[in-house]
């Protein structure tokens, strides 16, 4: 696959809709032109017959002529091995991924692992696809996975990422009814600071990153309570919290599939401190209804309403020791990870808790974002418009459009003064054309309007060719394919 295009904005910053979600490949600065090559080989080329294991890999490298602050002008987003045995696969590298229960494409971003940021290198253990319970007779399945990655960091060098996922599904594959639910946990710990040291925090510059240390992020027990005996070295910030920046997102699903339209109807639960355990954060969370056709040709195909509210976080106050005063989880920011949820100071999780950029676009330093109470409405619509009998082209337009309305707080320890009110839309479309073998023409419109965002209008086009089809009918068996994008939505 290769891929050129190029941006273009009324203002200096590309638009909101343009830029995330996009795994960190598309600059803030506009304009930008961009060149995008990249290939996959899956399961079915490479197999070691002796031992059942089947071998695959990817990458892709982006080249883009605005500088990025944090990543540069050429991006390696995606460069990973992988290996399957049976339903469990091993990968080793950088991979798209989206975490939660949601509908990925036409989503406002999952709350905790959204697909905005570059991906994280990783080593992941993990049954991608629902494994049947035996004795269940398929009504009970899980998947889930386990992780160890590397963040860096620049307020906190050296940062290690843990995450780890269990979803389970109700219902056999058949049956017009299914019930999802599952938690993901994700973790920064360790790393390097002798910014921290004399602010009570650490003991020295080095955070805890020792086995002990590792029992107690993944269990997410205390580190009083985790079989720690040396209680000298820690501060009483780890004791009487956790080790490491804990979150995630306790997530649950329906889903109806009817003859003409199936319904899938969603909730993402945040998590970052007892908040939710204690019940006084339940307002917060991310809702979704999406509606589809099951005419994959339809000219509406896909209709998606969401809700995102992180405004509550339990209330202003923040007492240990009163469950009913377990609030202001700030999320997204930590007092020791001051680089927050994010990787190369762009948010991991949902794009709707913006960095706290400076006036230049420069990262943040010392303080991830100044806007975690948001209220996010959104509406996305997808379909196909057929061009039957033409033979200029190689099958249906397809589109997309996203529209968003947020209104904005700031945190509780600095709220806005008055709201900050945003909107933001893009719509997007995709003709395949029969020449030259297959290309594809994609055209975006965007517009950023309101007190968030400098007002802007921009847009996107590009063209596109892909090599599978020819590939795979000339009876290589190497398939490439053009997907880059290794979802993981445990849908």
């Amino acid at each position: 696959m290769a891929e050129v295009g190029h941006y273009t904005s009324s203002g200096t910053q590309t638009p909101f809709w343009l830029r995330s979600n996009q795994y960190g490949i598309v600059p803030l600065k506009s304009p930008n032109s961009t060149f995008r090559v990249g290939a996959s080989v899956d399961y079915d080329s490479l197999r070691l017959a002796l031992r059942r294991i089947s071998l695959g890999g990817g990458f892709q490298v982006v080249g883009n002529s605005a500088t990025s602050y944090v990543n540069g002008q050429v991006i390696v987003p995606e460069a990973y091995a992988k290996a399957r045995w049976r339903n469990l696969e091993l990968y080793v590298g950088r991979r798209r991924e989206i975490a939660g229960l949601l509908d990925s494409t036409l989503s406002s971003g999952s709350y905790a692992w959204s697909g905005n940021a570059l991906p994280v290198p990783k080593i992941q253990l993990e049954i991608r696809n629902y494994l049947p319970v035996g004795f269940t007779k398929g009504w009970i399945a899980f998947k889930g996975s386990y992780a160890h990655g590397w963040l860096g960091g620049r307020y906190v060098q050296h940062t290690m990422l843990h995450s780890k996922s269990l979803y389970a599904r109700l219902g056999k594959p058949e049956h017009k009814f299914h019930i999802y639910g599952g938690i993901n946990h994700q973790v920064v710990w360790g790393g390097y600071s002798k910014d921290l040291v004399g602010s009570g925090l650490v003991t020295s510059p080095y955070l805890p990153a020792r086995l002990r240390d590792y029992f107690s992020l993944i269990t997410g027990f205390r580190a009083v309570n985790s079989g720690v005996i040396d209680q000298s070295q820690y501060t009483d910030f780890d004791l009487t919290n956790r080790v490491g920046n804990h979150l995630g997102s306790v997530d649950f699903a329906f889903e109806y599939t009817g003859k003409t339209h199936s319904f899938y109807l969603y909730r993402q639960n945040p998590y970052e401190t007892g908040a939710l355990f204690y019940g006084v954060s339940l307002a917060d969370g991310l809702n979704g209804l999406r509606i589809r056709s099951n005419n994959s040709r339809a000219i509406v195909r896909q209709v998606l309403f969401e809700f995102l509210n992180t405004t509550s976080q339990g209330g202003p106050e923040f007492v240990i020791t009163n469950p009913k005063l377990r609030g202001r989880v700030d999320y997204f920011n930590h007092a020791q990870f001051r680089d927050g949820w994010a990787y190369r100071a762009q948010t991991l999780g949902t794009p709707f808790i913006n960095p706290a950029l400076g006036p230049n676009g420069e990262p943040p330093y010392g303080g991830y974002t100044n806007n975690n109470r948001v209220q996010v409405f959104h509406v996305g619509l997808a379909g196909s418009i057929p061009l039957d009998g033409l033979s200029l082209f190689d099958g249906p337009i397809t589109y997309e459009t996203k529209v968003s309305y947020s209104r904005n707080l700031g945190t509780y320890r600095v709220p806005y003064k008055t709201a900050k009110y945003q909107f933001s839309g893009i719509a997007t479309l995709a003709v395949p054309f029969a020449i030259l073998g297959g290309l594809q023409l994609t055209g975006s419109v965007a517009l950023d309007q309101g007190d968030l965002y400098p007002s802007a209008v921009g847009a996107y086009i590009g063209i596109r060719k892909d090599w599978s089809s020819i590939i795979r009918q000339s009876g290589n068996q190497g398939r490439v394919s053009r997907g880059f994008h290794g979802q993981n939505n445990y849908r």
